[in-house]
């Protein structure tokens, strides 16, 4: 890949279909001209947080006691600056623009509005494959494949059950497209300290990077990830380490969640799935 675009916010939905069987849209963007295959009209592609899957995390205090006013700024800023990096690879490139395909196999119109409204204003080009949720994983693994060799795709993203999250689908993700940093390249780079060399959840920097703008001193806290599993856990594992957290992780239905959480002297962040 050329020119690497910091993407932020990953995950994307698409617009309310019509009643009917599950469309199966195969790679719009590898079409002459723009547009998704017909049916549902409105665009095919919204951008959201994300990332496939992955979930949600949001931490159980108020980080630096910031008002909602205060935290909206944050993601204001956040959203800003990668505007800022896009404009200044443009400057040195005008011809290029930033792709990122998902692929999403099930229904899921959460956060639709929001999610076009921030594809919109980041200036980001999107393609959205819609499998059936009845997909096996070789369906899944050939479309990634597909993607993986059109050059013209920057990024790709996976929305599936996490029963397709198998280490076959996760791995056969090119490690320079794969903006979740889910395979495994990408993740065995961020445990050695590599993180400049790979991508990593863009979930896991979000909250770090939160948390650090609400005025949160990371250094010397401990920290309970309640609900995070697999590519997730395992990065915000290692980047609070990284800032002198120490950190602990636990399942929702673990019996010992209560007690954990009761203690002041530990700062508990939520994970749950939104898609």
């Amino acid at each position: 890949m050329g020119t690497r675009l910091p993407l932020v916010l990953r995950q994307l939905r698409r617009p309310p279909q019509p009643p009917g069987p599950p469309r199966r849209l195969r790679v719009p963007c590898r079409a002459s001209s723009g547009g998704g295959g017909g049916g549902g009209g409105g665009r095919e592609g919204l951008l959201g947080q994300r990332r496939p899957q992955d979930g949600q995390a949001r931490s159980s205090c108020s980080p630096g006691g910031r008002t909602p006013a205060a935290r909206d700024s944050i993601v204001r800023e956040v959203i800003q600056n990668s505007k800022e990096v896009l404009s200044l690879l443009q400057e040195k490139n005008p011809a290029f623009k930033p792709v990122l395909s998902i692929i999403q196999a099930g229904d899921d119109n959460l956060m639709q509005e929001i999610n076009q409204n921030l594809a919109e204003e980041a200036g980001l080009n999107i393609t959205h494959i819609c499998l059936p949720p009845d997909s096996s994983e070789a369906e899944i693994i050939d479309e990634i494949l597909k993607i993986n060799e059109d050059t013209r795709v920057h990024g790709l993203a996976l929305q599936i059950s996490e029963n397709l999250f198998s280490n076959k689908v996760l791995n056969a993700l090119k490690p320079e497209k794969d903006v979740d940093g889910v395979t495994d390249i990408n993740l065995g780079k961020l445990v050695r300290g590599d993180a400049h060399e790979c991508f990593v959840s863009p979930v896991a920097k979000a909250v770090i990077e939160l948390l650090e703008k609400s005025g949160v001193n990371l250094d010397g806290k401990k920290i309970l990830v309640v609900g995070a599993h697999g590519s997730l856990e395992a990065a915000l594992q290692c980047l609070f380490q990284r800032k002198g957290s120490m950190t602990m992780s636990i399942q929702w239905k673990t019996r010992q969640l209560q007690s954990k959480t009761e203690s002041r002297s530990v700062t508990r962040l939520e994970c749950r799935r939104v898609i």
